[in-house]
């Protein structure tokens, strides 16, 4: 049983989504020429004149997409600091926010790789100026153009350098491929090099100019459709960077999946580490069970709470979640704050188990993100060559156990067959 306690200790909320008032607020921190590029706002009739800055998306909420009174023509959900300020730490309680912006996550869509680049700069530079001068308690996400991993890395050693800069946000899926594919390593890199983990957002492919779809399989045809299957693209790229080997290639690299909830777990690792167990000479770098390297490497926002709607709906979920072992350890309180799905930090409370607050409230996520006072974790060199097919010598060849990688450095293969 779920006690229905409340919790009064520290919480760290680790999705605040924040916005723009204006475009302008972001294009003034852009050069000369991309403003001229861009236009101004309401130089034409009819309030025309400028380039929109983001994608359009088809799927919109019939009742709106943020907390009722939120959200207004003039003041968009997520864009009134003050605001923000009051609704995410008027109760007292939560000492740390994590900004991990609102539609800006669809930078990576963008098509012209080139502007991309200039926003996600110019969106970082807004937020270190705008929102982490109105409180110390705001932390943010290197917003990067991942389109373009090279320009990305150099975005993240750039902004990243800013200590209330806690992590960076792979959300749209610019170059439409899974998160685990060889293309995004300069990214990886980068983020380990400073220690900060990547954050995987739901929601990032659902405008219409990327390349990649909001659920597998194909293009759903509802709003309902995408929330309900949200977990799906998660799902892909958590296993994608998995059996990729990329915590292999970057044995420091965390991660923090957000806007998934935390159903979706035990599932995905039953199967995963079954096909695992029998198929894994295709991707001999990848020396443990699946589920091992995601409880080392993974931290997973409980937002949106799943609520089923029986009576004993809290009691399935943690027993559901209990079948993954550890996932206490693992999950995270997050608002999601303005979104229309927003969790309360007492609902939570109420339909988790009482050993569970402390670290879903606050231990779990002050253990992950690269905060001002948490000593940084210095990156080390992989043990294994991510992409090499060793020798088993179970075709009469040679049963090789070193190995030399692309630095030259020998290493020890461990035979993935029993």
């Amino acid at each position: 049983m779920v006690d229905a306690t409340t919790y009064d200790g520290p919480v760290i909320d680790t999705v605040v989504h924040h916005h723009w008032k204006s475009q302008l607020d972001v294009t003034d921190f852009m050069s000369a020429g991309w403003r001229e590029h861009l236009g101004i706002p309401g130089t034409l009739p009819g309030g025309a004149g400028a380039m929109p800055i983001l994608p359009s998306t088809p799927y919109r909420r019939a009742g709106g997409d943020y907390l009722p009174d939120t959200d207004a023509p003039t003041d968009p959900a997520g864009s009134d600091i003050e605001r923000t300020r009051t609704d995410v730490f008027g109760s007292g309680r939560v000492t740390r926010a994590v900004l991990a912006h609102d539609r800006g996550m669809f930078i990576p869509s963008v098509p012209n790789a080139h502007r991309a680049i200039a926003l996600a700069r110019a969106i970082n530079d807004w937020t270190i100026e705008r929102w982490f001068a109105a409180d110390e308690r705001f932390t943010g996400l290197v917003m990067v153009a991942n389109q373009t991993p090279q320009a990305a890395a150099e975005e993240i050693r750039r902004a990243g350098q800013n200590d209330r800069m806690v992590g960076v946000l792979m959300a749209a899926n610019g170059l439409s491929r899974p998160f685990g594919h060889p293309a995004y390593h300069d990214i990886y890199a980068a983020a380990a090099e400073l220690d900060l983990p990547v954050v995987l957002h739901t929601g990032g492919d659902v405008n219409a100019d990327t390349l990649s779809h909001p659920t597998a399989g194909g293009l759903p045809a509802t709003f309902g459709e995408v929330a309900a299957l949200a977990y799906s693209p998660i799902m892909t790229h958590v296993q994608s960077m998995i059996v990729q080997g990329v915590f292999e290639r970057f044995p420091t690299l965390r991660v923090f999946v957000a806007g998934a909830g935390a159903a979706w777990i035990p599932g995905l690792f039953f199967r995963l580490d079954v096909n695992w167990r029998g198929l894994r000479r295709e991707v001999p770098w990848v020396r443990r069970l699946p589920s091992e390297y995601f409880r080392d490497h993974f931290r997973v926002s409980m937002w949106p709470l799943d609520r089923p709607a029986e009576e004993d709906g809290a009691e399935r979920v943690v027993r559901a979640l209990r079948t993954f072992d550890g996932v206490e350890k693992l999950l995270c309180f997050s608002s999601g704050y303005p979104h229309w799905n927003a969790d309360d930090l007492d609902e939570v409370a109420s339909r988790i188990p009482a050993d569970w607050q402390a670290g879903v409230f606050h231990d779990n996520a002050a253990d992950w993100f690269r905060w001002p006072d948490r000593p940084r974790t210095p990156a080390r060199r992989p043990e294994v060559a991510v992409g090499e097919m060793p020798e088993t010598g179970e075709l009469g060849g040679p049963n090789r156990r070193v190995y030399e990688t692309e630095d030259g450095r020998e290493v020890e293969w461990v035979p993935a067959m029993d």
